[in-house]
């Protein structure tokens, strides 16, 4: 009976003691939080920061709607759209819609064309695997410069040098597209399997024939679906770059825009809508088939 009575009390000494300790360890724990940082002054003076922020945007801006009468322009808004130029639309000069769209595309394609070919160089010297890491870094800031200026200001450039038309859109794309193409290639060659490189190193091929029989066969169907998802990006691009001159949709849209001629806008749009769609579920078709 004894002996008993001895167990117990050890065992209830032994969850009294494992109490304490569960007892001193969430006291810790709690003293540990009441000793973190207090961020409540940083989180508010980044508050205050934002809100000046956005304070000084509307201000700065003069943002007045006191001599706008939203119900008339609205109205001529509304019936412009409702009503497109359908002779302009469907004109088949070279200063109509159908045209004007097929340049549009053609632009984009011959641009995202240069530019998929002018990146498979910038990717191997930007692939890790290929050069190394530091000719790989060297390849990685050329991309990043090349793709530091925005578009419009690129054909703005070139605009001085060639001229205005279709051939400064599709120049200033290739070269803009080269910084985005050139940076999904490098990943497809980093990521692709190293067991054919390992084997043609086996019997002693050189850098030439490693590429030519180890690399390509193998990145070849993602070089084409990058270029195909770019060229979807770059239809859009060619309609914008002709807002400054270079070619395309571009052009009658900003002069009807100037000119408040919303049905002749409203026929532009309607080529933009059906063209952008049309090359996206093709585009589409094709990288599926191609994955």
């Amino acid at each position: 009976m004894m002996k008993f009575w001895n167990k117990k009390k050890h065992e209830i000494k032994k969850i009294q003691t494992q109490l304490n300790d569960q007892e001193q360890a969430s006291q810790k724990v709690a003293d540990k939080y009441n000793q973190r940082p207090k961020k409540w002054m940083y989180n508010g003076g980044i508050a205050l920061l934002v809100v000046a922020a956005v304070v000084y945007a509307f201000i700065s801006s003069e943002i007045s709607i006191r001599d706008v009468d939203f119900a008339t322009q609205f109205y001529y808004l509304w019936r412009g759209f409702t009503h497109p130029n359908t002779d302009f639309l469907f004109d088949m000069s070279k200063g109509g819609v159908p045209y004007l769209t097929l340049e549009t595309i053609a632009i984009a394609f011959s641009g995202t064309f240069l530019a998929a070919i002018l990146a498979i160089p910038f990717g191997f010297l930007t692939a890790k695997n290929v050069v190394g890491k530091h000719w790989s870094k060297l390849g990685e800031v050329l991309l990043i410069i090349i793709r530091t200026f925005p578009e419009i200001v690129l054909a703005l450039v070139l605009i001085r040098v060639i001229g205005m038309g279709a051939t400064t859109g599709a120049l200033t794309i290739g070269i803009h597209s080269i910084g985005m193409l050139a940076k999904l290639y490098a990943e497809a060659i980093e990521n692709m399997d190293q067991g054919p490189i390992e084997a043609l190193d086996a019997v002693g091929a050189n850098v030439w024939q490693k590429i030519r029989y180890g690399i390509l066969p193998q990145v070849i169907p993602d070089f084409l679906s990058v270029a195909l998802y770019r060229f979807d990006i770059n239809v859009r691009s060619a309609t914008i770059l002709g807002m400054v001159s270079a070619g395309g949709l571009g052009a009658p849209l900003i002069f009807a825009s100037q000119a408040w001629n919303w049905s002749q806008m409203s026929s532009v749009l309607i080529a933009i809508v059906i063209m952008v769609i049309t090359v996206d579920f093709i585009s589409s078709k094709l990288r599926q088939k191609l994955v």
